[in-house]
């Protein structure tokens, strides 16, 4: 069990486990703020101008008023990118002290790494701004039409500062994670042995369960994401979109199905799991295609969504590996609660020596 002592025993285990959760903690506090603020900033240029009577009084061409149109949609859609960095950014903070906690080197390392996709969908942010900022003051300026360009001014100047502020935090956080995987291995090893069989059979359902508690991020964010902006504006037309709501439905119970399966170690549950994820692989396959329409591309969004197919896929891909490893004695060291406490029980009676239970409570 997880207690509050056990908490603060393992964030303050060294200085380098205390600046690594203080990092992220400060990372999250600043980009939280500073993507509030981009919003706000976007949000409010549609009110300068961009206003659809307001428009219908200038004198433009059918290629402008689109422009203007198409970038009146970017901004009021941008407060759903903002919610997504935000939401990544709480996501990111519990799973940093969720890896101290349990001392999982594997989610460090991932954890570092997303850390710098983060940084790369900043800059993307800083192209999106660009591009319609330019587009909007180079109309202005051809016609003398009364767009008010300061907010997305603004905006455009934030992005650029976010960029440079996540590309920082991404390599002070990249190095403490270095720092931290280094002292994590020592106690890993100290746990489980030397067996090398069963660390390599415990590094696999490490990963595996690394990848459900992205898909808890990544997948669902997608699935939501795209059920309150397209699906429910179709009405349910299609037979896809009923299929799309049972799908997010089910994925967060489905998840924690996945890592039943595998505490369980039963290749009828797995196989269950890997086809739902599967089914999950081709709803993101539809949500990209419909995402990518020519003359409006939304960077940001198509990457989340390649990012939750390539998730998925791993996932499923390690759920296979996951069989294989099936009944070589891997159990008794990923168990939880009371099948933890009676495993353990039973193989001390065996003379088993140093079992550490995968995300240790």
């Amino acid at each position: 069990m997880v207690t509050l002592k056990k908490i603060n025993e393992r964030i303050n285990q060294s200085k380098w486990t205390k600046m690594y959760v203080t990092s992220a903690c400060l990372q999250g506090i600043t980009i939280i703020i500073l993507q509030g603020t981009i919003a706000y900033f976007n949000t409010a240029q549609v009110n300068k101008g961009l206003e659809s009577d307001a428009v219908a009084s200038y004198d433009l061409s059918y290629e402008e008023e689109l422009a203007i149109d198409l970038a009146v949609g970017r901004l009021k859609r941008i407060k759903w990118e903002n919610i997504a960095f935000i939401g990544f950014q709480c996501w990111f903070v519990g799973m940093s002290f969720d890896a101290t906690v349990y001392q999982n080197a594997a989610e460090v390392i991932a954890l570092a790494v997303m850390n710098l996709a983060c940084a790369i969908f900043g800059a993307l942010e800083v192209v999106d701004g660009k591009r319609w900022l330019k587009t909007l003051t180079e109309i202005k300026t051809k016609h003398s039409v009364p767009i008010i360009t300061t907010p997305i001014q603004i905006a455009f100047y934030l992005e650029i500062a976010l960029s440079i502020v996540v590309g920082l935090y991404a390599i002070v956080f990249a190095y403490l994670s270095y720092a931290v995987v280094k002292e994590f291995g020592w106690v890993i090893y100290k746990k489980i042995g030397a067996d090398i069989a069963i660390q390599r059979m415990y590094r696999t359902l490490q990963l595996f369960v690394l990848a459900l508690k992205i898909d808890i991020f990544i997948e669902f964010l997608v699935s939501v994401f795209y059920l309150i902006q397209f699906a429910l504006k179709d009405k349910f037309s299609s037979w896809f979109s009923y299929v799309f709501v049972i799908i997010t439905i089910l994925m967060i119970p489905m998840l924690f199905f996945g890592r039943a399966a595998a505490a369980s170690e039963s290749p009828v549950k797995m196989v269950v799991f890997i086809a739902f994820q599967l089914a999950v692989v081709f709803q993101l396959v539809l949500i990209a295609k419909g995402a990518i329409k020519p003359g409006e591309y939304w960077y940001t969004w198509i990457c989340f969504v390649v990012l939750g197919m390539i998730i998925a896929v791993v996932t499923a891909v390690l759920g296979g590996v996951c069989i294989r490893n099936f009944g070589k004695g891997l159990k008794p060291y990923i168990q939880r609660g009371a099948e933890k406490k009676e495993i353990q029980q039973a193989e001390i009676q065996k003379q088993s020596s140093g079992a550490w239970i995968i995300d240790e409570d």
